[in-house]
């Protein structure tokens, strides 16, 4: 069959403007279906962030706690009366530096493998659309955590009547990163927090109620502060 000049350039046309219309809609569409996706994928993304770093933390912690240990005695220091009642509870300057600075050094360094090992984590695109028979399926969608800024560090206590005049103090590390979370044509920043029990023990004896009945859930334990120089 043959076709007149004029012809093929109809077809030619057609077919130009057939693939045109299919390329269109199809960006439109995965425009469309990514706006769609993307705040689902970027919270279940923010989720996985969150788990990783709080193992990577509680490994870092953890670590540090097997190899030295924490003595609740030398970081805790308690201030009694004549009849052995106890006025305050404070932690001891030294100990609590020490300890800080060495499990603060210790999650910067786990941190900084995640950037330059590369760590990645992946989601299932699936998971994305809410479907139960589809959040299985689908490519996996690469997810990159990048630490952002220093590890704040510090330590808290928690006070719990044990009995009567028995309080049970429980000291924790309170941990804090901030992570960029990467996804494809994506970028947020989170702040993971974790709170990991280091030692604890019995306090027997009268405690005012101030330090373990405080409104904000917290006990008045005030944090160490620097010892002033001697005079000379």
């Amino acid at each position: 069959m043959r076709y007149r000049k004029g012809g093929w350039r109809r077809l030619v046309r057609r077919l130009v403007l057939t693939l045109a219309v299919i390329v269109l809609t199809s960006v439109a569409l995965f425009i469309f279906v990514e706006k769609q996706i993307e705040p689902t994928l970027m919270l279940i993304a923010a989720q996985k962030a969150d788990q990783v770093a709080k193992l990577a933390i509680t490994d870092a912690v953890t670590k540090r706690l097997t190899q030295q240990g924490v003595d609740f005695h030398e970081i805790i220091v308690m201030e009694k009366d004549n009849q052995g009642n106890i006025m305050a509870v404070n932690f001891h300057f030294e100990q609590y530096s020490r300890i800080v600075g060495e499990t603060t050094s210790r999650i910067q360094n786990r941190m900084k493998e995640f950037e330059e090992d590369h760590v990645e984590i992946s989601v299932p695109l699936g998971l994305a659309t809410k479907s139960v028979f589809l959040e299985h399926y689908g490519p996996k969608i690469p997810v990159s955590l990048v630490p952002v800024g220093s590890v704040k560090t510090r330590l808290e206590t928690r006070l719990e009547q044990a009995g009567i005049n028995m309080v049970l103090v429980t000291v924790y590390i309170y941990v804090e990163v901030n992570l960029r979370i990467i996804i494809p044509f994506a970028t947020e920043q989170k702040t993971v927090t974790t709170m990991i029990p280091i030692t604890e023990a019995i306090i027997v004896g009268k405690v005012p109620d101030y330090l373990y009945d405080n409104p904000a859930g917290k006990p008045d334990v005030p944090y160490p502060q620097p010892e002033p120089p001697a005079n000379p």
